[in-house]
C-alpha cells in the first residue's frame, strides 16, 4: 500500500483545515483534494481526491490517522483505486501541504523519491 509517514502524531481536526481544494497539474494529470471527514473520535481524516490522467477521472480517498507514534498518509483500502503515479504524487502533496503546514517532519515513504522529493522542499519554503 503506497503511503507516506510524518514524524509524531497531529490534530486531525487541524490537519483537514489547512487541506484544501487546490488544482496541482503534474505532467499530463490533474490532481485534487475535495471533501475532508475528520472521525466522530478525531482518531483518523480521510480525503477524497480526484486525480484525472489520460481523460480517466480516479477517485482515490486517502486515509491520514496515527500509527506507531507517528502519522501515516495512505489509501483508504475500502475505496479500489489504481496505484497509478498520479495517485501516489496525490498523496504526497497531502503529506506535503501537511509537513509544509508543520504538522510533522517527513519521516519515511514506499513511494518511489521521484513523486515526492520536490514537493517536501517547496512546500516547506513556501510556509516560510
Amino acid at each position: 500500500m503506497p503511503h507516506l509517514i510524518l514524524a509524531g502524531k497531529m490534530d486531525l481536526g487541524a490537519a483537514a483545515g489547512v487541506l484544501d481544494s487546490t488544482v496541482h497539474r503534474w505532467g499530463r494529470a490533474v490532481l485534487k483534494s475535495e471533501n475532508r471527514w475528520v472521525r466522530s473520535d478525531g482518531a483518523a481524516l480521510l480525503v477524497e481526491g480526484v486525480v484525472v490522467e489520460f481523460s480517466r477521472p480516479l477517485h482515490p480517498v486517502a486515509l491520514v490517522a496515527p500509527h506507531h507514534g507517528d502519522t501515516i498518509i495512505r489509501l483508504w483500502s475500502p475505496v479500489s483505486v489504481e496505484r497509478t503515479d498520479a495517485v501516489q504524487r496525490w498523496l504526497a502533496i497531502i503529506a506535503a501541504t501537511l509537513h509544509g503546514a508543520g504538522f510533522g517532519r517527513f519521516k519515511g515513504s514506499n513511494i518511489a523519491e521521484r513523486l515526492w522529493q520536490d514537493l517536501l522542499n517547496q512546500y516547506a519554503s513556501s510556509s516560510s
